[in-house]
């Protein structure tokens, strides 16, 4: 739903200060836009020149009562192949619209029924040529937006060859990951996070320069950087390597990206819109990990009627035998596992058209039987990609796609995994969302892995559960240098990739694989609240996780995956995270500690807006590799939690 309480359009002519209402100004060749709250405020300024001028944007956030300047002026404007539309401008037209109003409800996420409130400004420009383009511009209470629009119409396709939008910051810290190189399995949004580092730190040596999202805390505020809206005509963009002077640039993807297949560069015909840019905006971390920004510019949900689809948990047989999908008999333990849980789903991954001892709609048949619904593993490629996991070449064409989807439907198979990706080019976005879509027709819920990062989709296509673009669990199999590396790194995704949309991390590994754990059983324990995923996938086998004690497989049990609320408790980006999750009457609370050192917390619940007398705490034990169950008393709103080198804890309470 959406409520429009007013709206300006005015042909510019130059007075010296108008009041278009108290959620816009301008003076002169300035305008002020205000988030609903007047707690953000976005100023447009336009640079005239002698052959006509450019747009930039600069950013405020009130502290402690007074606006207070958190970016500086940032570019805007992009290159046309037929025109120029970052000099040279002249606005010819102002629309604003004040106290827009949406309400949604997701399938899957943080927080399930979603409200929100911004006010808009579109600029209207002409360039050197007389070409129009529109400069669209919202402030949210929490955070700005903008992207650009072309109103006029056109035969034939247009491309975009540049996009000039940057983000520039004064001095402070960073948090990001590189967007990495080209190899045969990525670019995957899967390199660590990093930080604190200065703003301005150029991206590592041999990386194509950093990902969304960032995060950077600088003059007393917290901002987190990213995209979305993406509709299949435009590619997925990521930042320069040179942020000198902490300027952060639009870049596309890289030439070499898809085996070389496309043009990195973006087309389309007229009228046309891009990608929505976004600044999630606060005074503290809480503003950060709880917003919702990436779905409030998502469009509108495609699917009329959602019912069919039903988040939940799954287990999973690769982690711990990869060869299971190839054998029958190896993957019904996991099924009956998934079953005794009361787990939705259990997974199937590659190569399990290989299958010996039985076919994938036997295994079909017995899942059903046992009240648990099979996922499935895809290749996306298709020629983009040359790995050579199977199933492939069904789900590049859509005819081929959408031929295996009606096969798996009719077999009762739930929903599909489709992995390596490796691209943000424009025919690759297009392909995430005709998947999507089609896969919506057949009542198939998707999990995107090796892929881009969430864009908003779970809003516009809910049968989207979730997405990996993150180095997650797995790598325990692989690489060397994840057990030290993955306690800071998990302690920084609550505040970057899980802030924009669904991480398919896959916790639940108590036991160790090749490079074995440093994380407490505590810290593996709360990773499936301190994530956020439409299906939660635990990797572990049967038997590890039934020899967990008795309350911590209840606990295992219980934990759901969608969410009335969440709220950020306590901690620092790759130090600590605590986060409390609410479902109907239950807070759950888990919190995990990035750093080799014991620490003391005393956590204040008063966010959560419950007053328990006391909640019952699952904790890392004093002998090694424990866990205990605990009742903690609450005193004033606090408690006292100790966390061990790389521990963890979690709770809850009705």
């Amino acid at each position: 739903m959406m409520k429009m309480t007013l709206i300006i359009r005015l042909s510019l002519v130059w007075l010296s200060a108008l009041i278009l209402s108290s959620g816009c100004e301008r003076n002169n060749n300035l305008w002020q836009l205000y988030s609903p709250d007047r707690e953000i405020r976005l100023d447009v300024n336009y640079e005239p020149s002698s052959s006509g001028g450019r747009l930039t944007y600069t950013t405020f956030l009130k502290i402690n009562g007074d606006f207070r300047q958190i970016t500086e002026p940032s570019a805007l404007g992009l290159q046309r192949e037929d025109g120029n539309f970052m000099d040279g401008l002249v606005p010819v037209e102002e629309e604003f619209q004040q106290g827009l109003k949406e309400q949604y409800t997701l399938v899957t996420g943080k927080q399930l029924e979603c409200e929100t409130s911004y006010n808009m400004l579109t600029l209207g420009c002409r360039n050197a040529t007389d070409q129009k383009i529109d400069f669209v511009f919202r402030a949210y209470d929490g955070g700005v937006a903008f992207r650009y629009h072309f109103p006029e119409s056109q035969e034939g396709y247009l491309r975009i060859v540049r996009e000039y939008s940057s983000f520039n910051f004064m001095d402070g810290s960073f948090w990001g990951h590189p967007y990495d190189s080209i190899t045969p399995w990525t670019p995957a949004y899967e390199t660590y996070y990093q930080g604190p580092v200065a703003i301005g730190t150029p991206a590592p040596s041999g990386k194509n320069g950093w990902a969304f999202p960032i995060l950077l805390e600088t003059q007393g505020a917290w901002i987190l950087v990213s995209e979305s809206g993406l509709d299949g005509t435009y590619g997925a963009s990521h930042l320069e390597p040179d942020c000198a002077g902490g300027e952060y640039s639009i870049r596309f993807a890289e030439p070499g990206e898809a085996v070389g297949y496309y043009e990195n560069t973006a087309y389309s015909t007229l009228p046309w819109s891009t990608p929505w840019r976004f600044m999630a905006i606060g005074s503290s971390p809480d503003a950060i990990v709880e917003t919702n920004m990436a779905t409030h510019l998502a469009e509108p949900s495609r699917i009329a009627d959602p019912s069919w689809i039903e988040p939940g948990r799954a287990t999973w047989s690769w982690w711990s035998d990869s060869g299971s999908p190839q054998e029958f008999d190896r993957l019904v333990p996991f099924i009956n596992f998934a079953a005794d849980m009361g787990w939705e789903y259990s997974l199937v991954d590659a190569n399990w058209n290989h299958m010996k001892g039985g076919e994938i709609g036997t295994l079909a048949k017995v899942a059903d039987e046992k009240g648990v619904g099979l996922l499935l593993w895809y290749n996306s490629g298709g020629k983009h990609n040359t790995v050579t996991e199977e199933p492939r070449d069904r789900m590049d064409a859509r005819t081929a796609r959408r031929a295996e989807f009606e096969k798996i439907s009719s077999l009762g198979i739930r929903g599909i995994k489709v992995d390596f990706f490796q691209s943000d080019k424009q025919e690759i976005i297009r392909q995430y969302l005709e998947i999507l879509e089609d896969a919506a027709e057949f009542h198939l819920l998707v999990n995107f892995h090796g892929c881009t990062l969430p864009k908003g989709w779970r809003r516009t296509w809910p049968n989207l559960v979730s997405m990996e673009a993150v180095r997650g669990g797995e790598s325990y199999k692989f690489d060397g240098q994840f057990p030290e590396k993955a306690p800071a790194h998990l302690a920084i995704v609550p505040y970057t990739r899980n802030a924009v949309g669904p991480v398919d991390y896959t916790p639940g590994g108590f036991s160790d694989q090749t490079h074995p754990h440093l994380t407490t059983p505590g810290f593996e324990l709360a990773l499936p609240v301190i994530l956020e995923s439409g299906i939660m996938h635990y990797t572990d086998t049967p038997e590890k996780t039934a020899s967990m004690p008795g309350q911590v497989v209840a606990f295992l049990k219980e934990i759901p995956v969608t969410w009335d609320e969440t709220r950020f408790i306590a901690g620092y980006p790759g130090k600590e995270a605590v986060i409390a999750r609410k479902k109907g009457d239950r807070w759950y609370l888990a919190g995990i500690n990035g750093e080799p050192v014991s620490k003391t917390l005393t956590l204040d619940l008063t966010p959560t807006g419950s007053e328990p007398a006391q909640i019952q705490l699952l904790t890392d034990g004093d002998i090694p590799d424990t866990l205990v169950e605990e009742s903690t008393g609450v005193s004033g709103g606090k408690i006292t939690v100790q966390l061990l080198p790389y521990g963890g804890f979690a709770a809850f309470w009705d």
